[in-house]
């Protein structure tokens, strides 16, 4: 990774990391105002399903909160373990877990049940050649996009200042579209590219400050020629 993108994410990292540290016991809180964020993050170059369960003071925007005994988040009955750096709940399992069922206990003993969903998404192998100044579309191999659904397609070159970000977020749309101001960013030769799939939706048991669950699907990176 280039020199610069290295600084970024280091520093995004960090920023991360004292954010995380900034954070409350849920006892200190009212549990009816504790927000909830269920999501199972599927990285296909990995094959590994992530299960991630983060919890809020009043919103998302909130403080975070960690839980306090005998509080505590399940996923498909396991017991979810703390990140103390990020202030989540994690669990991980080997291959491709298309849904679960996460449980969190409040500690006065109300139980909040929510099912997950992750969509799958993927590239073609043999994309065709991309040529600069030119708009390129990307059709994937997956669902039309659903209502609340979001597309993230990522390109990055060998060159500083290449990486390209491009996104869908209209309900039934097959495809992403590089414009050709986009596909000039992009450095001749091989670039490699990955698509994502964020599918959003509104928790089935919540408190009245709300909760969502969300299913993230992660292609594995695929090498594209750019001319």
């Amino acid at each position: 990774m280039k020199r610069i993108v290295l600084l970024i994410a280091a520093s995004i990292t960090l920023m991360f990391v004292f954010i995380a540290c900034e954070r409350e016991n849920s006892s200190d809180v009212n549990q009816d105002r504790i927000y909830a964020l269920y999501e199972i993050y599927y990285d296909k170059a990995e094959d590994v399903s992530y299960a991630r369960a983060s919890f809020f003071f009043g919103s998302i925007t909130g403080t975070k909160l960690e839980l306090s005994s005998p509080s505590n988040v399940k996923f498909n009955d396991v017991e979810m373990g703390f990140k103390n750096a990020l202030a989540y709940y994690e669990t991980s399992n080997a291959g491709f877990i298309e849904q679960g069922t996460f449980v969190w206990t409040d500690i006065d003993g109300n139980s909040f049940t929510n099912i997950a969903t992750v969509k799958t998404i993927d590239l073609q192998e043999n994309m065709d050649t991309i040529n600069k100044d030119q708009a390129y579309e990307i059709t994937w191999i997956g669902e039309p996009l659903g209502s609340d659904e979001n597309i993230w397609v990522f390109i990055n070159g060998q060159l500083e200042n290449d990486e390209l970000n491009a996104y869908q977020t209209t309900p039934g749309a097959t495809k992403v579209i590089l414009t050709a101001t986009q596909t000039n960013r992009l450095s001749v030769g091989t670039n490699q590219i990955f698509i994502q799939r964020r599918n959003n939706t509104e928790a089935q048991e919540k408190t009245s400050a709300g909760a969502k669950c969300a299913g993230i699907y992660k292609s594995q990176t695929y090498n594209i020629e750019v001319k």
